[in-house]
């Protein structure tokens, strides 16, 4: 069979390997550090391209505070504050971020994995954390998260999330991956966005407002530095960026479905040591669960689900 899934220990961590035996694609997926894939390799050609940049160590890994590849949930980015108001009622999430609460409530708590499968054309690992009436998020949520990787080349990314409580809750998910392609500097790349809105931050960054983003097509990176969300334009039901290498003949495509409830919005971010961009899709705006850009408001016994992919052409 052309697929196999390992387990194996990275040091005091324990992590899953999918595995294409023909190709060596493959991704690494650590359950008990908040579900994250701390690796992804593909082939293009006669080159295994890894894609992923995480900190390069356990220990590194286990302290990094920069959300290399967690999974986002029930919140993305900033609340300010930490400060929100649902039906009604305010909120005080715990401020982990400054004077602000940041990325979710699930990432670095341990997930179980519920499922592994594997046929002659993909395999696939999937996760589960109880969200239970958190500090500031007094609601209960299953949440799911599936990685799957198929000949085609193409790797899944499917979460899903279902209101278990007896009252509505908010939620919204995004995943924070670093991309990088080869040994390549960000400024030796250029990106297509698929937006022409622009999000207006203040100096807390949180949204105040949208403005036109102009440009078409590929965007040099060189000299470029980017911390900025985008409301996605899709004239279909996904919608994709690309991180394109001339020079490597390599284009990274993520691929994001769009449309109600989905991932509606980006975050690019070209960090200071420019050798990876941040392509964070997020199903609401920054600070929604305050300003309810994009917030889905999961009724009890209600799912919501979203899918992403990545491949190399």
């Amino acid at each position: 069979m052309s697929f196999e899934i390992l387990k194996q220990q990275y040091g005091e961590l324990t992590e899953y390997v999918i595995q294409e035996t023909a190709t060596s694609n493959r991704c690494v997926v650590v359950p008990e550090l908040g579900g994250i894939t701390r690796q992804l390799s593909l082939r293009k050609g006669v080159t295994l391209f890894s894609l992923l940049k995480t900190p390069a160590t356990p220990n590194t890994l286990i302290a990094d505070t920069q959300s290399a590849s967690e999974l986002l949930f029930p919140f993305a980015s900033r609340i300010p504050d930490g400060q929100y108001k649902f039906l009604g009622k305010h909120y005080q999430l715990a401020k982990n971020d400054g004077e602000s609460a940041i990325h979710g409530l699930v990432r670095k708590h341990n997930f179980h994995l519920v499922e592994q499968v594997v046929t002659s054309d993909h395999a696939y690992l999937k996760l589960s954390y109880e969200l239970r009436e958190a500090e500031g998020y007094p609601f209960s949520v299953d949440f799911t998260v599936k990685y799957k990787l198929s000949t085609d080349g193409v790797f899944t990314l499917t979460y899903k999330a279902k209101n278990v409580g007896s009252q509505p809750c908010p939620t919204m998910f995004g995943w924070h991956p670093y991309f990088q392609l080869g040994n390549e500097m960000v400024d030796a790349w250029k990106i297509n966005i698929p937006s022409d809105t622009i999000v207006v931050f203040d100096n807390r960054m949180s949204p105040t407002g949208t403005a036109p983003f102009p440009i078409e097509g590929s965007m040099p990176l060189f000299k470029k530095a980017l911390d900025n969300a985008f409301i996605v334009k899709s004239t279909g039901e996904t919608a994709v960026t690309q991180l394109i290498s001339e020079n490597q003949d390599v284009t990274l495509r993520i691929e994001q479905e769009t449309g109600e409830g989905k991932f509606n919005h980006l975050v690019v971010y070209t960090p200071p040591a420019r050798d990876c961009v941040a392509i964070e899709p997020l199903t609401a705006n920054v600070n929604a669960f305050n300003n309810g850009e994009g917030l889905t408001t999961l009724a009890p016994g209600n799912t919501v689900s979203g899918t992403i992919k990545i491949n190399l052409v």
